[in-house]
């Protein structure tokens, strides 16, 4: 792993929202892409490869932000030792939703 590489790439976390929503985000080898599958859900079983971007924060978090195929916009501040998650996610409808979850 090089210095400037995910420390969470090559590994899969199963997230689990409060409002319901379930998705596995499996962080490419790559370090640089992200398969998002929706476990439940209006877009249950859609999977897609989308590029991120993420910095490190203080205390284990990291944010962590993509645009979906469908041109809506996704931010995470995640802390995988912890278990936490919050995401804010924008659709291309103008939708905001604001959500917070454990990390499987």
């Amino acid at each position: 792993m090089t210095a400037n590489q995910f420390p969470y790439a090559g590994k899969s976390f199963v997230i689990k929202m409060n409002n319901g929503l379930e998705v596995k985000n499996s962080y490419l080898k790559d370090g640089k892409q992200l398969e998002v599958e929706f476990l439940s859900g209006d877009l249950l079983g859609t999977k897609m490869v989308v590029t991120f971007t993420w910095k490190a924060l203080p205390s284990d978090n990291y944010l962590i932000s993509w645009q979906e195929s469908d041109k809506s916009t996704v931010v995470h501040c995640d802390n995988f030792i912890q278990k936490k998650s919050l995401a804010y996610y924008t659709t291309m409808k103008g939708d905001f939703f604001v959500m917070e979850g454990v990390i499987k």
